[in-house]
C-alpha cells in the first residue's frame, strides 16, 4: 500500500508517519509512506494511481485552506484513492463530502484515532469487489487481480503466483510479499511459504486442500486443526453474507 502525507508541519508529518508504520506493522500490512510539506511538492511528483491513501492537512501554507483545493484536484483525476483530512478544526467537514473524503483526523492526532481511521479504511476496502496486487515480473510491473489467484508459493528466491493458465514469478522475500494478501480474509498460509485462496478451494481433505485447478496443496501437520478451523470459519462467514 502506498501512502502520501501532505503536511506543512514536519513534526506533525513525522508523528503521523510513525503512527502509520506502527499500525501497519501490527496488522502485517506492507506500506510505503512518502512525506510532502507543500502542495506543489506533491503535485510535482504525483500522477493518478500513484497512492492508495492520501492524508492532507487542510490548512496548508500558514493557515490557508489549500488542502481542500488540493483534494479537489486529486479527486478530479483519481477516483480510486482514499483521502483523509488532518485538521485543527472540523469546520470544513461538509466541504470534505464534495471530494468524498473517507475521514477526518483532528489535531493533535493520537494513535488511537489513527488506528480507528485505518481500521475504517481497511474495512471500506474489503467491501470493494475487486482488488489487485502489483509485482515485478522480469523488469515489468504487472497488476494481478487477487480474485484470480489460486495460491502462491516460494521457490529459489522467487514468489510463484499461480493463476488459471499461467504462473507469475517475482523476485521477493516471502516476508515482504505475504502482507499483500494476508490482510484479505480469503487468504491463509496452509504450509510454509504457501498462501492459498480459500475461494478457490473445491475440497478440504484431512491433510490437504484441492483447488479449482485440481492441484493438491498440503496442510502443515502441526497447524492442521487451526487451519481447518480457519477455513470452516471463513466458509460459515460467507454463507451468512459476511455477517456474524
Amino acid at each position: 500500500m502506498k501512502i502520501a502525507i501532505i503536511e506543512d508541519s514536519k513534526d506533525d508529518a513525522l508523528r503521523l508517519s510513525e503512527f502509520i508504520t506502527t499500525y501497519c506493522s501490527g496488522v502485517h500490512l506492507c506500506q510505503q509512506t512518502t512525506l510532502f510539506h507543500t502542495a506543489s511538492d506533491f503535485l510535482h511528483t504525483w500522477k493518478s494511481g500513484a497512492f492508495d491513501l492520501i492524508f492532507i492537512d487542510i490548512f496548508l501554507n500558514n493557515g490557508e485552506a489549500l488542502g481542500l483545493q488540493l483534494a479537489d484536484r486529486i479527486r478530479r483525476e483519481d477516483e480510486q484513492c482514499s483521502i483523509i483530512f488532518t485538521t485543527v478544526s472540523p469546520d470544513f467537514a461538509l466541504k470534505g463530502y464534495e471530494v468524498r473524503a473517507l475521514d477526518y483526523l483532528v489535531k493533535p492526532i493520537s494513535y488511537g484515532s489513527l488506528r480507528r481511521t485505518m481500521d475504517y479504511y481497511r474495512s471500506s476496502k474489503k467491501k470493494q469487489p475487486r482488488h489487485y496486487i502489483e509485482v515485478k515480473e522480469s523488469r515489468i510491473m504487472v497488476k494481478i487481480m487477487v480474485d484470480d489467484i489460486l495460491y502462491t508459493d516460494y521457490f529459489n528466491h522467487y514468489i510463484q503466483i499461480h493463476l488459471p493458465g499461467r504462473v507469475v514469478r517475482t523476485y521477493m522475500k516471502f516476508d515482504a510479499f505475504s502482507p499483500l494478501l494476508l490482510h484479505l480474509p480469503q487468504f491463509l498460509c496452509c504450509y510454509r511459504n504457501c498462501i492459498i485462496n480459500m475461494d478457490k478451494v473445491t475440497a478440504l481433505l484431512k491433510t490437504e486442500f484441492i483447488v479449482t485447478s485440481g492441484e493438491h496443496l498440503p496442510i502443515a501437520r502441526n497447524l492442521r486443526p487451526q487451519i481447518q478451523q480457519q477455513f470452516a470459519d471463513y466458509q460459515f462467514h460467507k454463507l451468512n453474507g459476511g455477517n456474524g
